[in-house]
């Protein structure tokens, strides 16, 4: 039953992203960078804590070991995780608006699941 609750609410919000805010903001050319912070904000929301533990483990260990991975690793994708679930929930909010300008990813890579450790962006 939450399972069917949550993809409706994800089916909806896609749905709204896409169609109405992007003929909202069409006039002004935003609509796709307006549309992709959406989405980033969605994705980073919804797998910002599930990805980045794994993979913040990867990258650790690959540059420091395998203890190291293990422990700090997890605590590290951990915190990464939560900051950008919370981000995911800021861009979402603030999709309509070009903060930070341009539309800019707050981290790098933008979304979860892309290659390379997560960090700061520019």
């Amino acid at each position: 039953m939450k399972i069917k609750l949550l993809a409706t609410v994800v089916v909806v919000s896609m749905a709204l992203v896409s169609g109405l805010f992007t003929a909202v903001f069409a006039e002004e050319g935003v609509a796709l960078p307006a549309a992709r912070k959406a989405v980033r904000g969605l994705t980073n929301s919804g797998l910002g804590v599930i990805v980045e533990v794994p993979k913040t483990i990867y990258y650790d260990t690959l540059e420091d070991g395998l203890l190291y991975g293990l422990t700090v690793g997890a605590l590290e994708g951990l915190s990464w995780g939560i900051a950008r679930a919370l981000t995911g929930v800021y861009e979402i909010v603030t999709f309509p608006f070009p903060i930070p300008e341009g539309y800019r990813p707050i981290y790098k890579p933008g979304f979860p699941l892309e290659p390379g450790k997560t960090d700061v962006a520019d």
